[in-house]
């Protein structure tokens, strides 16, 4: 095939039906109407939450093991020296601070469980809090502005802007596969993601 056989840019891309990009716009708007009668319910996998909070429970036995193990460097009393002191005090804190990543893993992990969005034909629900203190957020697909996305740091942040204002924002910490939820939103609501 050679260049002249190309159709002209001004004269449109064919799309379905040979209605040029009038069809491609409807084509694309039946896709998102199709995506959105759809109901898709999102939320993390459980078994990872349930092994984050395992993970939890294994610190505290560390941790145990590792002040047990700084109390051994200070025996016997009468050959203690200033760096058995300074031994034993490194695996004394660090055994401390294992026990005590077991309350942040557990509440981390608990937290996740209950962290859901729900996709329907009507819109968005988001539900990013606890069974305790429910953070729920509807947001309608007409409303739905804009689908940020935002890295700080190594923590990927994701903004649902709406057109009245409002806006819903989660990050890596509260989905395990945060861009999947994002790209899913923004594919509903026939928008891209962007980049800020």
């Amino acid at each position: 095939m050679s260049a002249t056989e190309f159709p002209e840019p001004s004269q449109g891309a064919v799309g379905h039906g040979g209605a040029g990009q009038a069809g491609v716009s409807v084509a694309t708007t039946s896709e998102t109407a199709h995506l959105r009668s759809r109901s898709v319910v999102l939320h993390n996998s459980r078994f990872v939450c349930y092994l984050t909070m395992a993970m939890g429970i294994i610190s505290v036995i560390l941790g145990i093991c590792m002040v047990l193990e700084g109390g051994s460097l200070m025996l016997p009393l009468s050959a203690m020296t200033f760096m058995a002191v300074l031994a034993a005090a490194r695996w004394i804190l660090g055994g401390v601070m294992m026990c005590a990543m077991c309350s942040w893993l557990w509440k981390w992990s608990t937290k996740l469980l209950n962290v859901k969005v729900k996709l329907d034909a009507k819109g968005v629900d988001f539900n990013l809090g606890t069974k305790k203190k429910p953070d729920e957020f509807f947001m309608a697909w007409e409303q739905v502005a804009a689908v940020q996305q935002k890295c700080a740091g190594k923590v990927w942040e994701y903004t649902i802007l709406g057109k009245d204002g409002g806006r819903a924002t989660y990050s890596t910490y509260t989905f395990f596969r945060a861009t999947h939820v994002a790209r899913m939103i923004a594919e509903r609501a026939g928008l891209a993601v962007q980049k800020s």
